[in-house]
């Protein structure tokens, strides 16, 4: 396994093209990469970043978005609003192909507050496919991530939709907090992604919830190790964290070494 470090983690603070040096100076080598803006999808950005990671020499292994943009839309009912945002994956896609990503992370459609995810898998799961085999077509593995706040907000949700789907290209992203937020444990998520499993974001909380720094909550980081390590998991383990969960940025590469000292 290897540790890494998601672009987000240094958001507001630095834009992406400012987080790199940054990311460079705390020791991380690999990244997850979250494009947030629409000017971010576009291709001459994506060459000028990847021209920036190169000469830090740092490697891209996902690409996340702010995927309220545009990926809810996919499952839409029109053919006309599924082929807009099948245009914006096109170039979401593309991008992470020049920047040497593998992966991309998908949240998917949310689901309105105190309502149950009501999923018509018959209907949804060619479109994942539709999704997925067109990821494939960028060398793209399409990754979609364990959101309390959307459909794939309980464990079963990844049964389901295998169920329903055909594509080999579909793989999932465990988030820890989430599945802390949707009231799972994220062991209860691995046991279920199994060997689908191709990412995992990286925080920690205290008892009543509160994110926090890898290492200074309850989370049991040994204990997933264990499990990670059951299923043969080898892909990398990202830092993901918000900005009001640290002072210092060297409190980042702190949490670094904690999650190195459990995974590598």
């Amino acid at each position: 396994m290897e540790v890494g470090i998601s672009t987000a983690s240094l958001y507001p603070d630095a834009l992406i093209e400012e987080s790199i040096p940054l990311i460079k100076e705390l020791g991380a080598k690999k990244i997850e990469v979250f494009l947030g803006s629409f000017s971010e999808y576009e291709e001459d950005f994506c060459k000028k970043l990847k021209d920036i990671i190169d000469e830090h020499g740092l490697s891209v292994y996902s690409v996340h978005t702010l995927s309220t943009q545009f990926e809810p839309q996919f499952f839409s009912l029109t053919e006309r609003q599924r082929r807009d945002s099948k245009n914006i994956f096109g170039k979401v896609f593309s991008c992470a192909r020049i920047l040497g990503a593998e992966v991309y992370v998908f949240h998917g459609p949310p689901v309105r507050i105190n309502a149950k995810a009501n999923v018509d898998f018959a209907r949804i799961g060619p479109l994942c496919d539709e999704l997925a085999d067109f990821a494939e077509q960028y060398g793209i593995k399409f990754s979609w991530e364990n959101v309390s706040w959307c459909w794939y907000s309980y464990p079963e949700f990844a049964n389901r939709l295998l169920e329903h789907t055909k594509s080999e290209n579909i793989y999932f992203t465990l988030d820890i907090k989430q599945a802390m937020q949707a009231g799972y444990s994220a062991i209860d998520f691995v046991k279920i992604m199994g060997r689908r499993l191709v990412n995992i974001h990286a925080i920690d909380f205290d008892k009543d919830g509160k994110l926090t720094l890898p290492g200074r909550g309850i989370f049991d980081f040994n204990g997933l190790s264990k499990e990670l390590n059951g299923i043969g998991y080898k892909g990398p383990i990202f830092l993901e964290v918000y900005r009001n969960n640290y002072e210092d940025y060297k409190e980042l590469s702190q949490s670094l070494d904690f999650l190195e000292g459990i995974f590598l």
